[in-house]
């Protein structure tokens, strides 16, 4: 329903704040329509506050006690108020608004109860939990910036149907990459994390979770199956050379799709095949206060490695409303899962993307769509059944290594591929296009 008051009513962005959730206004928005919220609590509710269209601390604060007086409260993720104006917020500012510019000023209703003071805290608060000083990341060695040469990825155009794969050449794109480490807890955690020139934002980022380290298949066909050690969990505390070779190994195959797709921070998180093993392992960096790890690790990101130049002013890290996507293939759907079972009901998780583990049965009834949870999508190798807008099929039939723009030489895709094959495949040549699709736009 349009918005009723003269004040609101017609305002691109205030009426995106009343319809949809990606729209809400956060601190640090500046804008007119910033400047209307300003106008409607001095109104309203008494604020003291000079319409400069700055969503500064002083609007946060009048916007939390507004929504403390009302008891405007999202249930489905809150406890408590936040000083984020979305679509109640606007409600209530609209509804009152108009009521005020047609008559009296209303008397604003009296709380069920008296409503808590917000804590001071030392650092930025997130709307979900309090940034946790006993979380350490820092950057172990230097930052580096590269180039990753242009690639092949399967055109997003040809994703839908049955049909043959249309293949897309990628330009080169230019990235700065970090190895952070993470400390907590008195564990050692590390994430590799990988910004491509031109990221403005740091309050959006996805994560990659790579297979499990331990790998178990035949060295011949048809034969036994063997363990075959990846990066060897002895060697993960002081992040030995069969680490790092994991990690550039998914780093070159995703970074470079992500970034020719959309400019977001790309966190690849290295984690031990023993943390796979339960949901509560200790030995994963998510199994304690994930959203809170989360944070630090951006706060990291945000500080070091974003640099615009000249393309525009750097946007804050926005604490009161972050949004996740997650990406996995093969076994990475066991950390995944995971992670997806901590905080799926959290309204920052906007996407979880699988990339062909259709085999991994307890994996996909881990993540599975749930109410308010974030949107599932799969790129599966299941014949027979047309692809959607959250199930993209690629099957050996749709895989042609004669089109005319196939990967040739050492590259070259069999035709057609073996299932194995086609397994690996949909990681390697589907990421640009899942993150085409994404949810994470800036």
């Amino acid at each position: 329903m349009a918005l009723q008051s003269k004040l609101f009513r017609g305002d691109p962005k205030l009426e995106a704040a009343a319809q949809l959730d990606a729209a809400h206004i956060v601190p640090g928005s500046h804008g007119s329509h910033v400047g209307k919220i300003q106008q409607a609590l001095t109104e309203l509710d008494g604020a003291t506050l000079a319409r400069d269209e700055i969503y500064g601390p002083a609007t946060a604060a009048a916007v939390l006690s507004y929504k403390q007086k009302r008891n405007i409260i999202n249930r489905a993720y809150q406890t408590q108020a936040d000083n984020i104006v979305g679509k109640l917020t606007i409600a209530s500012l609209d509804s009152e608004m108009a009521a005020k510019e047609n008559g009296p000023a209303p008397v604003p209703p009296s709380p069920p109860f008296p409503p808590e003071p917000p804590e001071p805290p030392p650092y930025p608060r997130l709307n979900f939990a309090m940034t946790d000083p006993s979380i350490y990341v820092t950057v172990q060695g230097s930052i580096t910036s590269g180039t990753a040469p242009s690639r092949k990825a399967i055109d997003p155009g040809s994703f839908i149907g049955t049909g043959k794969t249309r293949w897309i050449d990628l330009p080169a794109i230019t990235a700065k990459t970090a190895t952070l480490k993470v400390e907590k807890k008195g564990q050692i955690f590390w994430v590799v994390a990988c910004v491509p020139d031109g990221t403005i934002v740091s309050h959006k980022l996805h994560i990659f979770f790579h297979p499990t380290p331990v790998q178990v298949y035949p060295d011949k066909p048809g034969g036994k199956p063997v363990a075959h050690i990846i990066a060897d969990d002895r060697t993960y505390d002081s992040l030995g050379q069969d680490w790092k070779d994991l990690a550039q190994r998914y780093l070159n195959i995703t970074a470079p799709q992500l970034g020719a797709a959309i400019k977001v921070p790309f966190l690849i998180v290295l984690m031990r095949n023993a943390a796979a093993n339960h949901p509560t392992a200790a030995n994963d960096v998510f199994a304690d206060r994930p959203l809170d790890t989360l944070y630090e690790i951006l706060t990291v990101v945000h500080d070091k490695m974003i640099n615009p130049a000249a393309e525009a002013p750097a946007l804050p890290l926005s604490m009161d409303h972050v949004e996740i996507g997650t990406t996995s293939f093969s076994s990475g759907i066991a950390y995944h899962a995971n992670f997806f079972n901590r905080i799926w009901a959290h309204g920052s998780y906007l996407e979880a993307i699988d990339l062909d583990s259709t085999y991994i049965v307890t994996g996909h009834n881990d993540i599975s769509p749930r109410k308010g949870g974030p949107t599932i999508k799969r790129h599966t190798q299941k014949e027979g059944l047309p692809s959607t807008l959250t199930q993209a099929h690629f099957p050996p039939s749709r895989w042609d290594g004669n089109a005319p723009n196939a990967p040739k030489g050492a590259d070259k895709i069999p035709v057609p591929p073996s299932t194995g094959h086609v397994h690996h495949l949909i990681m390697d040549y589907t990421f640009h296009g899942a993150m085409t699709n994404s949810r994470l736009k800036p």
